[in-house]
């Protein structure tokens, strides 16, 4: 089969590779489509950043590596003990927990230890077949086309956010970051019942399409503290969600967040962020990070809410592309005026 595999910084090569076996309580999944993350393009140009270069404590794997963690695909086959029939369209939750430790005991596998992720630590969705724990993959309903489900694993990102966030019915909220993740974020919050959403970034054309979006569109600085104020009388938002990954968006989330509000970091940034201390204490403000998702709650949870047409993704502009130019155009050098592009995998085979 083919496999798009992570060999180093600036080194991913379209493989020829074994098509792996299930083992017990494990599906191999036929992928239809795989999302691009920014952490995959992050990878490509500074990598090594997760992807192992030494043998991962959990899975034993280390590069060369098969990409993709945003997964669409169908069951092909069922390894020993499982009841999940081959045909079954799933989205698989990537991530891996040991099962043993004090994380894992209480049902928090994202947070183990040893923790792994496919795509990242372990061989992911970027390829023809991949292997997939059974139980933590989520059939699609009926109807639900792939198109639509390769963005259950970005969404289940968000749904997992706005959960640290707690109740935000009736809150305004702020999303630093007007990417996939920030507009998935803004529209979680929307179905939760925010009453308004103001939407940060740098970038007029992502303001544009925010706005778009029936967001209120701000620039950093300013601007956004001028909007989000507007919105409150003056007290800042109830909720802000961080999802540009940068020290500076850090510093400014935390900035418009109101006295007693939440900020939630969910970007991810290798450079150190200066957190306002004096602000955070004297202001009783509450900081949680958020990172990934566990299968039941976030991803049956995205899956439901894309369904269902609360999270739609019509107005996001992607490109798709053939895993043959995955490379190019979805690493390499992906369009700025686009925010995901979606590699087409099921036509490789025949």
């Amino acid at each position: 089969m083919k496999a798009l595999r992570w060999y180093g910084r600036g080194d991913v090569r379209l493989d020829d590779v074994e098509v792996p076996r299930p083992g017990p309580g494990e599906v191999l999944i036929a992928v239809t489509l795989c999302g691009i993350c920014g952490s995959d393009v992050e990878e490509y140009h500074a990598g090594p950043i997760v992807v192992p270069v030494s043998p991962h404590p959990l899975t034993g794997r280390a590069a060369p590596l098969t990409l993709g963690h945003e997964i669409v695909g169908v069951v092909a086959e069922a390894g020993e003990g499982v009841t999940l029939a081959p045909g079954t369209p799933v989205v698989p939750d990537v991530v891996l927990g040991c099962g043993r430790c004090w994380w894992c005991a209480r049902g928090e596998y994202p947070l183990c230890e040893r923790g792994a992720a496919l795509g990242l630590q372990d061989d992911g969705g970027l390829a023809e077949y991949l292997v997939a724990p059974a139980d933590r993959c989520v059939p699609l309903p009926g109807g639900m086309s792939a198109e639509v489900a390769v963005f259950a694993e970005p969404a289940a990102v968000a749904v997992r956010a706005l959960d640290k966030a707690g109740d935000v019915s009736g809150a305004v909220v702020a999303v630093v970051g007007a990417g996939a993740i920030g507009l998935l974020v803004a529209q979680v919050a929307r179905c939760r019942g925010a009453a308004a959403i103001v939407a940060v970034d740098p970038d007029p054309g992502r303001r544009a399409l925010a706005g778009s979006c029936g967001l209120v569109a701000a620039s950093p600085g300013d601007a956004a503290d001028a909007a989000v104020r507007e919105l409150t009388g003056g007290r800042g938002a109830d909720v802000v969600v961080e999802s540009a990954g940068t020290a500076a968006a850090v510093t400014g989330a935390v900035s418009l967040c109101r006295r007693g509000g939440t900020t939630v970091l969910l970007g991810v940034t290798p450079e150190p962020a200066a957190l306002p201390a004096l602000d955070v204490v004297l202001g009783e403000k509450r900081v949680v990070g958020s990172a990934s998702h566990r299968w039941d709650t976030d991803v049956r949870g995205a899956v439901a809410l894309l369904h269902g047409g609360h999270v739609r993704v019509d107005q996001l502009p992607v490109q798709t592309v053939p895993l043959a130019d995955a490379v190019r155009r979805g690493l390499a050098d992906p369009p700025r005026d686009l925010l995901k592009t979606i590699v087409e995998v099921a036509g490789v085979r025949g």
